[in-house]
């Protein structure tokens, strides 16, 4: 089995939906967060598969907003930016 990725375009990006996801769901520690974008990444990657998600439109993951999704090719990895 593939093992999927994600990655945020900016840090900014990744703040605001660390920020939101634990306004949500509560803190997370490094090895939470890990697991978190883990299962993100798992979960994205099937729904574009289903062809329940379309690249470049939001991805929700337990009510709360990733970010507009994209795919980097060459690193094999679902990229994220928040969306304004």
């Amino acid at each position: 089995m593939e093992e999927n990725y994600i990655d945020f375009y900016k840090g900014k990006d990744e703040e605001a939906f660390l920020s939101a996801w634990e306004a949500e769901h509560g803190k997370l520690s490094e090895e939470a967060i890990d697991e978190l974008y883990a299962e993100i990444a798992d979960a994205v990657d099937e729904a574009v598969k289903k062809g329940t998600h379309e690249l470049g439109e939001p991805f929700i993951y337990k009510n709360v907003t990733v970010g507009r999704s994209d795919f980097n090719t060459f690193h094999s990895l679902y990229i994220f930016e928040e969306i304004k």
